[in-house]
């Protein structure tokens, strides 16, 4: 990203975004918001502040009434749905979308915010993939619970399933929404989506591809971890070190997200910069 140095002085724009998006993420701070989701809250704020850097947008020469009256209403919204925020809210993540429509409602006419739509999208993610993180998860739950208990099997461990839970030696593990890798699922997508508006692939068949591959390497490194705990599943709540305890809620877990989403950029990068992979589908 570059900035000028007359355009970095003389766009109040530039500067009341950079305040919403530091803004925004230390409230994620604050609140002890998801792992993920921070991280993903930075990804969308660099794609939103890539946009206002590479491309010259055009913005309004005089405000009008509307615009500075439809702004300030989006702003007092905010601030009094602000005062009564909590860690499980949902609302936090609506208001970097508020806050940034605040802004685009004041400075851009309309046919240039429907012109240059791609910012807005970026913005709006985080609230999409929340939404779609239950029903999604009601898919993928069972899902994730059968293809952990065929990897077990076919390795040689005799397991069960019964719905969302898979049973080894005595013990067994309930696969949750939480568990069912959908979260990081959402979070490696958006990541390939913000990907493509700052760097595009060259078609929207590579793109779709992408997508696929993306979730193919969240999918099957989420199946990895439940297989894992299921072996050790015995150890929960152990004395000392636990690999159950490690691997579902501490930092263990985001080895696995660590390893889809480097997996995924890798492919990313291969298809952005490597022709003979993009002639192959083309």
């Amino acid at each position: 990203m570059k900035f000028s140095k007359k355009e970095f002085i003389f766009n109040p724009l530039k500067y009341l975004l950079i305040f919403i998006i530091f803004l925004n993420i230390y409230i994620f701070y604050k609140l002890d918001i998801d792992k993920f989701d921070q991280l993903l809250n930075l990804l969308i704020s660099f794609g939103v502040l890539n946009f206002f850097s590479e491309y010259k947008y055009k913005n309004r020469s005089n405000l009008n009434i509307l615009s500075i009256f439809s702004s300030i209403l989006l702003l007092v919204i905010v601030l009094y749905r602000s005062f009564w925020l909590y860690s499980e809210d949902n609302f936090v993540y609506f208001l970097f979308p508020i806050l940034y429509m605040s802004l685009v409602i004041l400075y851009f006419p309309m046919k240039n915010v429907i012109k240059n739509y791609k910012p807005i999208l970026i913005s709006f993610l985080l609230p999409i993939t929340k939404s779609l993180f239950i029903p999604l998860s009601i898919i993928f739950s069972p899902l994730s619970s059968f293809f952990t208990w065929i990897l077990l099997n076919a390795l040689g461990f005799f397991s069960t399933v019964k719905g969302q839970q898979i049973f080894y030696n005595d013990s067994g593990i309930n696969v949750t929404f939480s568990c069912s890798g959908v979260g990081q699922i959402l979070f490696s997508l958006s990541a390939m989506i913000i990907l493509n508006f700052c760097f595009p692939l060259r078609n929207i068949r590579i793109f779709i591809c992408q997508l696929f591959i993306a979730f193919l390497f969240t999918f099957l490194a989420n199946i990895l971890r439940l297989f894992l705990l299921t072996l050790y599943v015995h150890t929960a709540n152990s004395e000392g070190f636990s690999m159950f305890d490690y691997l579902h809620g501490g930092s263990g877990g985001l080895i696995f997200g660590f390893l889809s989403m480097t997996l995924s950029c890798e492919s990313y990068k291969r298809f952005y910069f490597g022709n003979d992979i993009s002639n192959a589908i083309n």
